[in-house]
């Protein structure tokens, strides 16, 4: 039997979360419900069925990893072809018996900040959270251990003004998004999205530099920071590294998951465009 791990993109809106729960839609339960329909896996046990990461509510994946062993050779596009449209395999990668995909190398995740924010401000706070902490202030879970290592955050200013504006024309009127791309080898239960409302009170001047060292590192007696999450649908798994392992993306897997998108926003669009002409519509009337 060969254990292979694969690359998983989803889009999260229609799904209760990664992980499996009872009478609600998660990809972890589609993806089992088709690979034991497609023979290549039966017993999770025996399969040796493991998961690199449990995702949230309404949070995206290009980069979220799965792995188990099958006689079968493993075939991405017969996969994707039985999979719905919101889930779909992009790589693939032979790996050793024992191992395991929630221990990771490297984990990156991107957060679209929409509010007209300062980019000096906010690299600020990326300097202040870059290093190893006590992040006890940003989980929900009491855990054995909250320190983590975040190796960078990258923000990025995204230009309008380029492909995505020129096919999209509906896009000329919103506010251009912020990328945040955080690196880490692993991170807390809504650890991210508990630091963006840290970046984004900061950078309105609702919090400074000092209170955000402050929730850093705190001494073991105090009570725990109440810091409200910001919203799971802003928020991309983007991708999950490990040492010696190298994926290979299939091309056509890629590019129809890249149609599916497409598609799906030009849905969005259209209902963007009734909702703009209703609004039009009332401005005349008053």
């Amino acid at each position: 039997m060969k254990r292979t791990a694969l690359k998983i993109g989803y889009i999260g809106t229609n799904f209760h979360g990664f992980q499996r729960q009872p009478n609600v839609r998660t990809v972890e339960e589609e993806l089992i419900y088709h690979l034991r329909k497609l023979d290549y896996i039966d017993d999770l046990k025996k399969s040796r069925f493991r998961i690199a990461g449990r995702t949230d509510a309404g949070v995206h994946s290009l980069g979220n990893v799965i792995s188990f062993q099958s006689e079968k050779e493993v075939r991405v596009n017969e996969i994707n072809n039985s999979l719905p449209d919101d889930i779909q395999i992009l790589a693939k990668a032979p790996v050793r018996y024992a191992f395991k995909p929630r221990y990771a190398q490297m984990r990156q995740y991107r957060y679209l900040l929409f509010q007209d924010l300062g980019i000096e401000k906010l690299n600020e706070v990326a300097e202040v959270f870059k290093g190893t902490h006590n992040f006890t202030n940003f989980t929900k879970r009491f855990q054995k251990t909250t320190t983590r290592t975040i190796d960078d955050i990258k923000i990025t200013k995204v230009d309008l003004d380029d492909y995505h504006k020129r096919e999209f024309p509906n896009l000329h009127d919103t506010i251009a998004p912020i990328f945040v791309d955080i690196y880490g080898e692993s991170f807390l239960w809504n650890m991210v999205r508990k630091m963006m409302r840290v970046f984004v009170d900061v950078a309105q001047d609702r919090m400074s530099l000092d209170d955000v060292c402050d929730l850093l590192n705190p001494p073991e007696d105090s009570p725990r920071a109440s810091i409200k999450v910001m919203e799971a649908e802003y928020l991309i798994l983007m991708d999950i590294q490990y040492d010696g392992i190298k994926f290979k993306y299939d091309d056509y897997a890629c590019k129809r998951f890249k149609r599916d998108l497409i598609t799906s926003l030009d849905n969005l669009q259209k209902k963007y465009a009734i909702r703009e002409s209703m609004i039009k519509s009332l401005d005349d009337l008053i």
